[in-house]
This record gives C-alpha cells, structure tokens and sequence, in this order.
C-alpha cells in the first residue's frame, strides 16, 4: 500500500513538473508579445548639411506621451519668447529631452544637433536673426506663413521631406513619365533618372544616404490619383516661424504654396502631386509611430497658407 502511494506521488510529482514546463515558456512568450504591444517604435532624423543621421529606438505609450507633451507646449512656449536667445533655449531644451529618451543619433551630440537646429548650418541665417531680435515682432495666425531665413517648428500629418537627390530624380521621372521634349531628351532624361533614383537611396557611407542636404524640401499636403482614389489632402497640425518677416504662425489645416509633381512613395515610384511649403531645412524629424513629423530646424523659406493654390 505505501510503495503505490509512492509511486502516485511520484506520478503526479512528474505530470505537474511537465505541465509547468509546458506552460513556463507560453507565460514567457505572452510576457514578450503584451510588452511588443505596448511598445512604440520612434525615429529621428537629423539633416545637416553634407548628409543624414538618424536613430530608432522602442518607447513605452508613457513616453511616447511624455515626447509629445515637450512637443506640443512649443506652440506656446515659442509664441512667449521675447528674444532670439530665448528661442534657441527654447529648441536646446527640447533636443535634451529627446536626448533623454534615446532619440538623437548616437553618431551626434547634443550639442552638434543643435548646431544644426538652431541654424548654425546656414551662417547668413544666424546673422539675419541676431539682427531680427532688435526688431518689433510681426505675428501672423489666419492669413498663412511667408518667410525667409528662419527658424522654424511644426507637428503636421501629409508632411513629406525630399532631398535634392530625391527632388532631381522626380523631375527627370516627369520628362519620361509625361513624354516631355524630343525622343533624345527623353532617352538622357531616362539614363539619368536611373543615376539619381539609385543616388537618391545610397547609403551615407557612399552618397551621405539621400545626397546632400542643402535643397531638403518638405512638402504639406498632396493629391493621389490612380491606383489611389482621387482626393486632396491638406497637411494638418501646426508650424511655427522667426525671421525675416517676424514671427507667423498658423495651425490647422494647411498646404505648401507651390504645386509640385513630386512626392514618391518609398516603395515605389508611382506618380502623384504635393505642395512644397518650405526650401533648404536643415534640422530634426521626429516620428512617434504615426504619419505625423515633428520637426525642429532653420530654413531658407517658408511659404504656406489655408487656401490650396
């Protein structure tokens, strides 16, 4: 009687040690896959002016929402600033921050960032606004943005940025896409397409990854046609500017004032139209897991408004 008592309990002592192992791993495996769920992949590009760095990093919701809370007080916190000094204190706290999280390329330091954000890249620009800081302060809010050699931030969705690789490749594809000019032209405009599409997704190591950066162009808003639906979609969110003309700024929904063919999807090449809003940005792009940038930098022009041209 006891040597079968034994054996049960040793029976059972082996099915409940089998059981734990089966479920230990699936526990494990359930731990990893509820922690992927609530992480959130985040990426910042910084785009100086010989080249791009950038960085990926996984973020809790908690400090997804933390990054977004930094970003969205700027509005405010920028349209307050009495001086020059007072902005650019304004963009080297906010790059700290994302340092902070993980969020600028370890290839750069703080303080290289913001270099480039506070537009050390274009010296005429940093001259233009230490002029600008003595002179009363134009705010615009309705009526849209013009301006020149300024710094600038915005939180947009249909925000697309294209080097000036990327920018050349698109025009070549419109004068072998639409047939434009002679059959010889056409057949040089194909030869060097090929060059510049392949120039425009070289890695850095190579071609400094999208070519220079010193014609980065961002364009708010686009038109899709065929195979996409038909439709026309104005950036939305907000940008803010400081130069030549003061500060402006304007929120809500909004598009680039000069119609270009020229956003390309990254997966392929296919044909559509988008509004360029600013020429030669040099700065920081941040994504949060979603199709809206925050970016932070200096400019060469701005020009937006409500109204699609």
């Amino acid at each position: 009687m006891m040597r079968n008592k034994k054996k049960f309990i040793c029976v059972g002592s082996i099915i409940f040690l089998f059981i734990g192992i089966t479920i230990a791993p699936n526990s494990t495996a359930l731990g990893i896959v509820e922690r992927e769920n609530q992480s959130v992949i985040a990426t910042t590009h910084v785009c100086g002016a010989s080249g791009e760095d950038f960085c990926t990093v996984l973020l809790t919701k908690q400090q997804v929402y933390e990054i977004k809370a930094v970003f969205d007080q700027l509005p405010d916190r920028l349209s307050q600033a009495e001086s020059l000094k007072e902005t650019q204190d304004i963009f080297s706290e906010t790059i700290d921050s994302l340092q902070r999280y993980g969020l600028l390329p370890t290839s750069l330091c703080a303080k290289e960032v913001i270099w480039i954000v506070s537009g050390g890249v274009h010296s005429q620009l940093v001259t233009t606004l230490q002029q600008l800081s003595r002179i009363p302060q134009k705010k615009s809010y309705g009526d849209g943005i013009k301006n020149s050699f300024c710094l600038l931030a915005g939180n947009s969705s249909t925000t697309h940025f294209a080097t000036l690789a990327k920018r050349i490749t698109l025009r070549l594809y419109d004068i072998v896409d639409y047939g434009t000019g002679t059959a010889l032209l056409r057949k040089v405009a194909l030869a060097l397409w090929l060059i510049f599409k392949e120039m425009s997704t070289m890695r850095q190591s190579i071609l400094y990854r999208d070519g220079a950066h010193l014609g980065v162009a961002i364009s708010h808003g686009n038109y899709h046609y065929a195979p996409y639906p038909d439709w026309f979609s104005p950036a939305t969110g907000w940008l803010w500017t400081l130069g030549v003309n003061g500060r402006q700024n304007i929120s809500g929904a909004f598009w680039g004032q000069k119609i270009t063919s020229g956003w390309q999807p990254e997966d392929d090449w296919f044909m559509n139209y988008t509004w360029r809003g600013c020429l030669g940005f040099t700065g920081l792009i941040t994504y949060l897991g979603e199709d809206r940038a925050y970016y932070l930098g200096s400019a060469l022009h701005v020009n937006v408004g409500p109204n699609r041209p």
